[in-house]
C-alpha cells in the first residue's frame, strides 16, 4: 500500500477517535459514503480506517443505522425489540406475491424467529399502524410496483434497523432490494424469437408507470427499431398491475388488432405479469389463437411456479426457490446484524422450455 494512501487511513482514523472521544453512548458518526466525500477517498481507505475502531468495539456497524458508538444505553436500545422481522404487504390480487411472504413467514419461524405480517391498502394506513408499534430487527416491505414516498421510508426506519424491499422498483436507498431485472429478462427473451426467426414480436404487459415496467416498455421499443419493419411497434399497455390481469382485459386489448381472417400482426408474442397461465391461454384460445404453431409465446415470471406457466409456455425469469433463499439469507443477516452494506440483489435469469415457440421458416 501506498504512502499517502496510509497517511490518509490515519488521518482519517485519527478523526474518527476524536469524534468517539466527544460522542456519547448511542451517537451515531458519519456513514462510510459520507467519509469517502469528506476525505475525497475510495472505499476501501475508509474501511481501512474503520477496521481497527470496530475489531476493538469502540464503534458499532448497524445496516440501516450506520457507524454507532456503542455504550450502556445503546445496549439497552438494542434489547428493546417488539420482534424480529415486520412483514409490511400492500394487499393486491397477486397470490405469487402472497406466497412469497407465507413461505418467508414459516422459514424463519422453523429457525426461532419472530415475524408480525401486517398487509395495508394505503401509505396513510400503514403509516397509522407504525406508529403503534415498537421497533424490529428488520422490515421486509413488499410494495408491489406502487410509489413509496419519503415520509413513509423514514417511518420504516424509525420502527427497523434494516428494510429489505421485495423488488428492485425502489433503489438507490440504505436498504437491501431482491428482485429480478426484468428489462434484461425482456432483452433475453426478445433475441430469443429473433433466433427462433421471428421479425414481428409484440409486448403485452402494464402500462403502470413504475419504473420497472416503464424500463421494460422502453427496452422494447428499444429493441423494434432494429427489427426490419421500425414503424411497426406492437407494444399493448394493460390498464392493470401485474398480478391483476383477467381475461377479458386480453382480448380487449389483442381483438382490435386482428385483420379480417382474425390474424395477430405479429408472429411472436412476449407477455409480462400474467401471474395466472390459465388467464393468458384461455384469452389467446378465445381469439382464436394456435399457440405455439401460428403464435408463438414467452412469458416472463417465475420458472419454477407452475400456475402461471402452466406448463404450457415457456418462460424467461428467476427462480421462485432461488428466490425464497435469497430473502432468507438476507433477512436473517439483517436480524442478526450481520452482513455487509445494503444492496440490490439480482436474482439469475433461466429460460424454461415448454413448446410455445415455434421456429419460423426463413423462406
Amino acid at each position: 500500500m501506498r504512502q499517502n494512501t496510509l497517511d490518509k487511513i490515519d488521518r482519517i482514523r485519527a478523526r474518527l477517535e476524536q469524534q468517539i472521544a466527544e460522542a456519547s453512548p448511542g451517537d451515531r458518526l458519519p456513514t462510510v459514503k459520507a467519509l469517502m466525500r469528506q476525505h475525497r477517498t475510495a472505499q476501501r481507505t475508509v474501511e481501512a480506517a474503520l477496521r481497527p475502531l470496530l475489531e476493538a468495539g469502540r464503534l458499532q456497524a448497524r445496516p440501516g443505522v450506520g457507524l454507532v458508538v456503542p455504550g450502556a444505553e445503546a445496549a439497552m436500545e438494542e434489547d428493546a425489540w417488539e420482534g424480529d422481522l415486520l412483514v409490511l404487504y400492500r394487499i393486491s390480487e397477486s397470490r405469487l406475491a402472497r406466497s412469497v411472504l407465507l413461505e418467508m413467514e414459516q422459514r424463519l419461524k422453523l429457525r426461532g424467529r419472530t415475524v408480525l405480517q401486517i398487509g395495508y391498502s394505503s401509505e396513510a394506513q400503514a403509516l397509522d399502524l407504525l406508529a403503534r408499534m415498537g421497533r424490529f430487527r428488520a422490515c421486509l416491505i413488499q410494495i408491489h410496483f406502487e410509489i413509496v414516498s419519503i415520509d413513509f421510508l423514514a417511518a420504516l426506519q424509525r420502527h427497523a434497523r434494516s428494510i429489505i424491499v421485495d423488488g428492485v422498483s425502489a433503489v438507490g436507498i440504505n436498504a437491501d432490494a431482491i428482485g429480478t431485472n426484468w428489462r434484461e429478462a425482456l432483452s433475453i427473451a426478445f433475441r430469443t424469437l429473433q433466433a427462433h426467426g421471428h421479425t414481428r414480436i409484440g409486448f403485452l404487459t402494464s402500462g403502470h408507470e413504475a419504473r420497472q415496467i416503464a424500463m421494460a416498455r422502453r427496452e422494447f421499443q428499444m429493441l423494434s427499431g432494429w427489427l426490419p419493419e421500425a414503424d411497426a411497434n406492437w407494444l399493448i399497455e394493460l390498464d392493470t398491475l401485474p398480478g391483476a390481469t383477467q381475461i377479458a382485459d386480453i382480448t380487449a386489448a389483442l381483438c382490435p388488432l386482428r385483420d379480417d381472417k382474425g390474424r395477430l400482426p405479429f408472429t411472436a408474442l412476449i407477455a409480462w405479469g400474467i401471474v395466472e397461465g390459465f388467464v393468458l391461454e384461455r384469452a389467446l384460445t378465445d381469439l382464436g389463437q394456435s399457440i405455439g404453431e401460428e403464435l408463438s409465446v414467452l412469458l416472463l415470471g417465475s420458472t419454477d411456479f407452475p400456475s402461471e406457466h402452466v406448463r404450457r409456455f415457456d418462460v424467461i425469469g428467476n427462480s421462485q426457490r432461488e428466490k425464497l433463499d435469497t430473502f432468507e439469507r438476507v433477512i436473517i443477516d439483517r436480524i442478526d446484524d450481520s452482513g455487509g452494506a445494503p444492496r440490490v440483489h439480482y436474482l439469475p435469469i433461466s429460460h424454461v422450455v415448454h413448446g410455445s415457440i415455434v421456429r419460423l421458416d426463413p423462406d
